[in-house]
């Protein structure tokens, strides 16, 4: 037996909780994912979370004892959810705003502040229930839209857990999916996870294109990478339990209906269609394919009949009321039109249906017809194959149905052309019986391969796999602990080694826009006026832009373009860190960035004193990030034998010195003052990292945002940043002051080298 507990947790538990007469009663109640799970279940000790679906009554001690008893002997563990939550949660946020925006429908999204805060409310109650019963060693695997935001709930108070995620449904197109005002919570919700696994790898893609235009965060193909830890993304596609369908086939009760069906002499063709009554299912539009398949094919009066079983879902939902009315209009349209004394074209059933009865059923129809508007997977496609068991049925799917990656040997149709899905039902009608068993044939080996016990193996070993390789030693989501700080304050001596963009100031569309917040320029202020207190601002900015924003603060040192020039902040002038500076090098060069500006729409060139640079945070996120790429591998072959870099920094491309960095300019200044107590650099991108290098192992390197970095610790963003600032700008402990004059004039005058490999200062 495993020595780590499998924990799901799902919106429901699997079972049925009612109040009868004076007692509470409680029934197993089996689905898909109960079913994926069962033959993995009892080697893994699975435990279930969810919500038992009944609120406390009048005998709550009745309920609980209930309940008791089957975490008990069962390991179902019940999440308590009041009845106006529940509302609010689910039939309100969860269905009304996020079934239909997954689904790619926004007309049809209600978005309400007051159903948003249930919904985190609800989703904060299962992550304490998670919490509450959690042991080292749990897997947690957390399901579908109901509950985004659980991973990252349970992240933040298990840190070291390992916690997956599958979405049932399909997830929509970034422009779709940014219509949400919590866009952002939801995501990093879903980025708590260790593993994100999706139906279908056109669903991932969608995902990581949102992440990248609302997070910011470019992604790999299979992974997100948020610094000290990468999320893994995965394509999953979720089976049906083929066992089960076919021991219901095998039963005698089911043979002996096939076997009436099959033989009766007045036998009809026969359509299975079956659907949830959910206006994602595409059931007005198939009614309207098959009137139209009537209309323009007579042959078939008589001779065919489409079973529609309809399950009801969500009533008390407005849309699916009129969802119920336009379907029960248009079947008696349907049947008014074409139906005579002994044959009625549409068969309505507005019900569940038994197991028994729907394999007969499967079973039994020449044509399964699955043509959802939009779907996850769709395993009712899979369950007709599978009751079809080698016959010669034909599958007719959507090709909006995840099922359609996976099920190519059905016949594809677009469930909103009313002519083409008519022909396609045509044609499967009259298909050659060899044609019919080859294609079912091949569709039935598939869906017994890929079955469900197989798919909760996979997703159990990527997740096994992604917490593995998606932790790193670097730093945590954390600033430096407050003793570390102190020190910092009561330090006789102390550098302050300071980017800005993205570090001080927030990264801005425009990079004219970035200007210095009030905050920014008083903590630089109030450190540079230290007198035992070195600040240098380092930054990829022109001298022009640094001089106009911090040229008046005293005491500040200002390097430019990362380094190339460098201003002491007593005689305030500007000095090459290397000598021999030209510029004509951008007159080859800047041609080749206008060409990728004129491909990348809101792209944009900066041109510096000694350096270019191409922009595309206004470009459209994906196009930006591939041509970025493609650019760096470009300018490298160009700038081949020339002491010319290309650096990709935040949703930028630079071309400059490779000689200039921000690790020499910092020693360059470093060298001509006294041996600091208390050194601190802060930086955001890759340009940083040489500084966080060069410093000693005993400086406090600090990363603003996400992505791998040296650095010791770690703080979320500018605003973290300048708070950590200011507080080692408070009033000090009594210093021995320093001569910034004299130290200025030393370093002036040394000739101190800029680095290690023997540069000096001209």
């Amino acid at each position: 037996m495993s020595s780590q507990r499998l924990v799901v947790v799902a919106n429901r538990l699997p079972l049925r909780i009612r109040r009868s007469g004076a007692a509470w009663q409680a029934a197993p109640s089996p689905g898909g994912l109960v079913a994926a799970l069962a033959p993995i279940a009892a080697d893994l000790d699975a435990q279930w979370i969810g919500w038992a679906g009944a609120n406390p009554g009048p005998d709550e001690a009745g309920r609980r004892a209930l309940l008791d008893s089957w975490e008990r002997d069962r390991g179902f563990i019940a999440v308590d959810l009041p009845a106006d939550l529940v509302e609010r949660y689910y039939d309100g946020y969860a269905n009304s705003t996020l079934w239909p925006l997954l689904h790619g429908f926004p007309g049809r999204v209600r978005l309400d502040r007051e159903t948003w805060l249930a919904y985190r409310d609800a989703n904060q109650r299962f992550a304490d229930r998670i919490v509450e019963r959690y042991q080292p060693g749990d897997r947690i695997w957390v399901h579908d839209y109901h509950l985004a935001l659980v991973p990252q709930l349970v992240r933040e108070r298990l840190p070291d857990a390992t916690i997956g995620f599958f979405l049932h449904i399909p997830f929509p197109s970034a422009e779709i999916f940014k219509i949400l005002p919590e866009r952002e919570r939801l995501l990093r919700g879903l980025l708590g996870a260790d593993l994100v696994a999706f139906q279908t790898h056109a669903h991932l893609h969608d995902f990581r294109r949102a992440v990248l235009e609302i997070l910011g965060l470019e992604t790999g193909m299979d992974r997100v990478d948020l610094g000290d830890r990468s999320v893994a993304l995965a394509a999953l596609p979720i089976g049906i339990v083929v066992g089960e369908w076919e021991r219901r086939l095998a039963s005698r009760k089911v043979q002996s209906v096939i076997r009436a069906r099959r033989e009766a002499p007045d036998r009809l063709r026969t359509i299975i269609a079956v659907d949830r009554l959910d206006d994602t299912k595409g059931i007005p539009e198939r009614l309207r394919a098959f009137r139209q398949l009537l209309r323009t094919r007579p042959e078939w009066h008589g001779r065919v009949q489409l079973v529609q079983v309809a399950v009801p879902s969500r009533e008390r939902i407005p849309r699916y009321a009129e969802l119920r009315r336009t379907v029960s209009e248009l079947v008696g349209e349907v049947n008014g039109e074409f139906a005579t004394a002994d044959w009625n074209p549409v068969v309505y059933l507005r019900r569940s249906v038994e197991p028994a009865e729907l394999t007969a059923l499967y079973a039994t129809a020449d044509v399964g017809w699955v043509a959802p508007l939009r779907d996850g997977m769709n395993l009712v496609a899979k369950e007709y194959v599978a009751c079809q068991a080698g016959e010669s049925g034909v599958l007719v799917l959507s090709e909006f149905a995840g099922a359609a990656q996976e099920l190519g040997e059905a016949i594809r149709v677009n469930p909103y052309d009313v002519d083409g899905s008519a022909d396609a039902i045509h044609r499967a009608l009259t298909m050659p019986e060899p044609e019919r068993r080859d294609r079912e044939a091949a569709l039935l080996a598939r869906v017994t391969r890929n079955d469900a016990p197989a798919w909760a193996r996979r997703f159990l070993d990527e997740l096994r796999s992604a917490a593995r390789d998606g932790r790193r030693d670097g730093p945590p989501n954390a600033g430096p602990p407050s003793e570390l700080l102190e020190r910092g304050r009561a330090a006789a001596e102390r550098a302050f080694w300071l980017d800005y963009d993205g570090s001080l100031v927030a990264i801005a569309p425009r990079p004219a826009d970035a200007v210095p917040t009030p905050a920014a320029l008083a903590v630089l202020r109030r450190l540079a006026a230290d007198p035992s207190t070195h600040v240098a601002l380092l930054s990829g900015r022109a001298r022009s832009e640094l001089e106009r924003w911090f040229g008046e603060i005293p005491g500040l040192w200002l390097a430019a373009e990362h380094g190339v020039v460098i201003r002491d902040p007593i005689g305030r002038e500007w000095r090459p860190l290397h000598g021999g500076l030209d510029a004509q090098w951008k007159v080859a060069v800047r041609p080749t960035l206008e060409h990728f500006a004129d491909r990348a729409p809101g792209s944009s060139i900066e041109e510096k004193e000694f350096g270019l640079a191409w922009h595309y945070r206004l470009a459209e996120p994906e196009l930006g990030a591939f041509l970025a790429s493609e650019l760096v591998a470009l300018l490298h072959r160009q700038l081949a034998g020339t002491d010319l870099v290309a650096l990709s920094g935040r949703k930028v491309v630079e071309v400059r010195f490779g000689w200039a960095n921000k690790g020499d300019a910092a020693l360059a200044i470093r060298e001509g003052m006294p041996e600091p107590e208390f050194e601190l650099a802060l930086g955001d991108d890759r340009t940083d990292e040489d500084l966080f290098e060069r410093l000693p192992e005993t400086a406090l390197t600090l990363r603003v945002g996400s992505g791998p970095t040296r650095a010791r610790y770690r703080v979320p963003d500018p605003a973290a940043a300048i708070a950590i600032l200011d507080r080692l700008a408070e009033t000090r402990p009594s210093v021995k002051p320093m001569r910034v004059p004299d130290v200025a004039r030393q370093l002036a005058g040394s000739g101190a080298a800029a680095s290690r490999s023997g540069s000096r200062w001209p």
